[in-house]
């Protein structure tokens, strides 16, 4: 005999002996509770979610059916009471279907949820860095825009666009030079090239005359275009990615590096003992020449700037020290043809090179990740 069963014995047997509880009554009221749970609507949901053990209090009420029909009042409230339990099995078991349902169905949605979470959140990012993307594109076109030609100024004007023209002029000069880095057989190059030589000409005779300063302005527009155009008719790796190099060059925190036109900018000082490398210098290039190594897409420029403008004789230490600074790059892993020296002289400083102060941080060596992608 199961161990319900044996309860329901006890339970109705305490019952049937109760004093002054008619048995028949007893046995009838037993009969009537198990009709009255099997009706109700829990156990309709109990026959739905619980089936093996809704069958099981229907075989129990059937064997009390039957006990009832051949006059065996007490088995027939025995099976009564068996059945009302099951019933009540039943009806536990639907409610934990129910909930174990229900929980699924709250974890899909969670899930559900999560993933279009994941999704906006990668949407969001691509359209932060279209819009980036844009961004750095209409600023490129903006300076790339022919500005207008303008009239002489006063003496003291003058020289001030006397070096404008002279730091528009440097800059044509490592634009032009970016965009035959990136791509070294462009024709449209050498009539720039030409442009460059003649600026530097007509600079080099002083202040006679009037600044160069359109003609200045009209080639840096002309070699930022270019370096542009080289970019879009490149097959460079998408995971040429100058953010990327940038963040990466940021927490390794031996360097500072910035963005400009050509790609990612590393400043070094310190860095020559005459016109051969300092062990500072030589050590910080050959930690870039591994980072430029490990970034094959990237063509690297080295630049060689002045505190003061250079006598002839500097001017040709100066391409000595940028041969030196290449070569080290080489060596730690920077293709030879990826990788080009020049020399500005000091037509590019950082500070007023009269602030006899701070002028010294004019001399500086750059070294350029060129991008390769717009």
């Amino acid at each position: 005999m199961s161990g319900r069963l044996l309860a329901a014995l006890g339970v109705t047997g305490c019952t049937l002996l109760c004093a002054g509880c008619g048995v028949s009554g007893v046995r009838n009221g037993v009969v009537e509770n198990m009709n009255r749970v099997r009706t109700s609507p829990t156990v309709r949901d109990g026959a739905r979610f619980a089936p093996q053990e809704f069958e099981l209090a229907e075989s129990e009420r059937a064997l009390s059916e039957k006990a009832s029909r051949e006059g065996d009042e007490t088995a027939a409230a025995l099976y009564a009471a068996q059945a009302v339990a099951s019933y009540t099995d039943a009806v536990v078991l639907a409610r934990l279907a129910r909930a174990t349902i229900a929980n699924l169905a709250a974890s899909a949605d969670l899930a559900r949820d999560q993933a279009r979470a994941e999704k906006l959140a990668t949407e969001r990012a691509e359209a932060e860095r279209v819009a980036d993307d844009l961004a750095k594109r209409l600023q490129i076109a903006e300076d790339a825009l022919t500005p207008a030609n303008s009239g002489r100024a006063d003496p003291e004007r003058e020289a001030a666009r006397l070096v404008a023209a002279g730091s528009l002029a440097a800059e044509a000069q490592l634009l032009c030079g970016a965009a035959r880095l990136v791509s070294p057989g462009d024709d449209g190059l050498g009539a720039l090239d030409k442009d460059v030589l003649a600026l530097d000409a007509q600079l080099g005779k002083g202040p006679k005359g009037s600044a160069p300063i359109d003609a200045a302005a009209r080639t840096r527009a002309a070699c930022l275009a270019q370096l542009t155009r080289a970019r879009r008719a490149s097959d460079a790796s998408p995971r040429a990615e100058p953010d990327a190099l940038l963040s990466e060059l940021s927490a390794s925190r031996q360097f500072d590096p910035s963005r400009d036109e050509r790609g990612v900018v590393i400043v070094l000082r310190g860095v020559f003992d005459g016109m051969a490398l300092s062990p500072p210098g030589s050590k910080a290039l050959s930690e870039l020449g591994v980072v430029a190594a490990t970034h094959p897409s990237f063509a690297v420029q080295v630049v060689v700037h002045d505190a003061t403008p250079p006598s002839a004789a500097e001017a040709a230490s100066d391409t000595r020290r940028a041969e030196a600074a290449v070569a080290a790059l080489v060596v730690a892993g920077v293709p030879a043809n990826h990788i080009k020296g020049e020399t500005v002289g000091a037509r590019a400083p950082l500070v007023d090179p009269r602030d006899s102060r701070h002028r010294a941080r004019n001399a500086r060596l750059e070294v350029v990740f060129v991008s390769p992608s717009p």
